[in-house]
């Protein structure tokens, strides 16, 4: 597998990449504003759950925000197999949060709290109520710090690729 990234193979699929990129956004005529936002909403929208919809959620407030509908779905998608990931930094950035007001406990104690609340054995009441406990207060502020921090990334990222490609138009 890491055979392919220094090989002709990795820069033929680069290449390809970026002339579907090209064809599909720039050529296209899309503003650069409209790309990166709809960018900043697809991987914005893997930090909330919504139980494998994220695609569609992302496409949808696209579409509502007349933004690009198709990078908002696709970097969503993209992003989609890094979504575990995504939840644990929600509970570390929510556990920075508000562990201080947890009292005694660190914040690996804290987010281990929060999963352990999911995980316990019981009836079903027990197991509804861990649930709403895990994706509760420092859950949810996580997602939207971490939305906010990485959507602008994103957003950034993508205009600073907009003009990479506007750039490299206008000298041909």
């Amino acid at each position: 597998m890491l055979k392919i990234f220094g090989s002709k193979k990795w820069e033929n699929i680069k290449e390809q990449f970026y002339n579907i990129l090209k064809k599909q956004i720039v050529e296209a005529k899309a503003k650069p504003y409209t790309v990166a936002l709809g960018c900043a909403i697809g991987i914005g929208g893997n930090f909330i759950p919504t139980f494998g919809l994220g695609f569609i959620v992302a496409f949808f407030i696209a579409w509502l925000f007349r933004v690009n509908r198709a990078c908002a779905a696709g970097v969503s998608l993209l992003t989609g197999p890094f979504v575990p990931i995504m939840y644990a930094l929600n509970f570390v950035v929510g556990g920075l949060f508000l562990t201080p007001e947890a009292g005694d406990m660190s914040v690996i104690e804290f987010i281990v709290d929060q999963y352990t609340k999911l995980l316990h054995v019981g009836d079903i009441q027990d197991k509804i109520l861990g649930f709403l406990a895990l994706f509760g207060s420092s859950f949810m502020l996580g997602a939207a710090v971490n939305t906010v921090i990485f959507g602008t990334g994103v957003y950034f990222l993508a205009m600073r690729i907009m003009k990479r490609f506007e750039t490299s138009e206008n000298k041909e």
